[in-house]
């Protein structure tokens, strides 16, 4: 790391100081292959960004690497990219991908470069679509807040065009209400396509942000007395429903036991207390730095990594060359917990019904109309399969009203970062028809995966 902590505090608060150019600059000669789809993508939306791109970069790179050395006064969801121009991170992310690794974040990387990938693979369709100027505009503009929408749109649209449809962006008027996305003629008919593109879901996030709660006493606890502690719990009750000492009261239960592990079973969950072997993770750095928060410290931890399971990690260590990455660790504190109850997955799942009741009310009722959903499936496999189902049998009771609503695709991204590197990317489409008889507009094909990989 070419700069010090003290100045990426002083970059995180805003101060000026000099970059070295090469922290974003790759090796020469390079050290790792060229990927042009993603390379086109994100030159293209760099280009709309113009020459306040650099300075966008910068506050992705400070705020990346002061979150390692804890001087950026975290919201209480512990996120570590500036929510208010998340589209910069996004270009940040796949920038360093590209050019400067050292500065990727493989996690949060793994949900954003297999779509920036697509994208960059459908440019030649994406740029023929009337109306694309305007929307990539708001999207690195007043959009960058929230671009998943707009992204998402590009995607559906790029579909449609492989499909040989006519496409058109509609554009939307400031302070008039909003409308549908997308005009599709294909096969001789004109559908209004609107498309919704869910952020995580609002219940799982309000477990998340409870679950620190319920945890934090019983890792304090566990912290002042230098033990590095395993802690991994399915609950069986909605999270909202579990007292604020029940984790701390398993925690101090298992001490009292003098036990080296403790596995217990009630009405609120199951779970399993006892302590960590740090030696695979020691061993590894004897010989490498390893990331502070990516999978691969999970799985050396926890002895397995699971895709798309909850974690709440804390670890003493001292970093290497980055503050990023951790050269020695001498106590670790990991809970890993998932929620199993009825309610909990009922709630996620209806959170899919109201993102399509509100797409439908956007559609016109003069034409027949398309509602295409997409959500990222990343609430644990076992929870996300039984939410698919639930959604699936909504979905068939689900009415219109006065709508001409014919069909509804719901698309589920499974982003993961696996422990040894890179990322993998998987994608799910089910589609209903809710009325009419014309010919489905569009196979349910892949929006990111390639045909060929599908």
């Amino acid at each position: 790391m070419a700069l010090s902590n003290d100045d990426l505090r002083k970059l995180a608060r805003g101060e000026s100081i000099e970059v070295p150019e090469q922290l974003f600059s790759s090796l020469n000669p390079r050290g790792w292959p060229d990927d042009p789809d993603l390379r086109r993508a994100v030159d293209w939306l760099k280009g709309y960004a113009g020459d306040d791109w650099p300075r966008r970069r910068l506050a992705a790179f400070a705020r990346l690497h002061a979150s390692a050395v804890g001087d950026l006064g975290f919201d209480e969801k512990g996120q570590f990219f500036d929510t208010g121009d998340t589209l910069g991170w996004y270009l940040f992310l796949g920038e360093a991908y590209l050019d400067h690794a050292w500065n990727f974040e493989p996690m949060y990387g793994s949900r954003v470069i297999p779509l920036l990938k697509a994208i960059g693979r459908s440019l030649p369709l994406i740029q023929g679509i009337s109306g694309i100027d305007d929307r990539v505009k708001r999207l690195v503009g007043a959009e960058k807040r929230q671009p998943n929408g707009i992204l998402f749109e590009l995607l559906v649209a790029a579909s449609y065009r492989r499909a040989g449809a006519a496409v058109e962006f509609r554009l939307e008027t400031p302070g008039q209400r909003k409308t549908h996305d997308l005009d599709v003629t294909i096969g001789g008919i004109l559908y209004a396509v609107e498309c919704k593109r869910m952020q995580t879901s609002g219940y799982g996030e309000q477990e998340r942000m409870r679950m620190r709660v319920l945890w934090r006493p019983a890792s304090e606890l566990l912290e002042k007395m230098g033990l590095s502690v395993f802690v991994d719990v399915t609950f069986q009750i909605p999270i909202a429903e579990v007292h604020e000492r029940y984790l701390l009261e398993r925690a101090e239960q298992w001490l009292s036991s003098k036990l080296p592990s403790l596995l217990w079973q009630d009405d609120f969950a199951r779970g399993t207390i006892g302590e960590m072997d740090l030696a695979p993770l020691q061993s590894v750095l004897e010989t490498d730095d390893v990331l502070i928060s990516g999978t691969r410290v999970l799985e050396l931890l926890t002895g397995r990594y699971r895709r798309h399971e909850n974690h709440i990690q804390g670890v003493r260590f001292k970093y290497g060359a980055s503050p990023r990455y951790m050269h020695e660790c001498d106590q670790a504190i990991v809970l890993r917990w998932k929620c199993l109850a009825e309610a909990s997955v009922n709630a996620k799942a209806k959170d899919v019904v109201a993102k399509l009741a509100q797409a439908t009310e956007q559609l016109p009722n003069d034409r027949p109309g398309v509602v295409h959903i997409g959500l990222e499936a990343v609430e644990g496999d076992e929870s996300e399969a039984a939410r698919i189902a639930r959604v699936l049998r909504s979905l068939e009771k689900f009415d219109p009203r006065d709508k001409p609503l014919e069909f509804v695709y719901v698309h589920y991204f499974l982003p993961n970062s696996p422990p040894e590197g890179g990322w993998d990317f998987e994608e799910r489409v089910d589609w209903r028809r809710l009325s009419g008889t014309s010919r489905m507009p569009l196979d349910p094909a892949m929006l990111v995966i390639p045909a060929d990989d599908a």
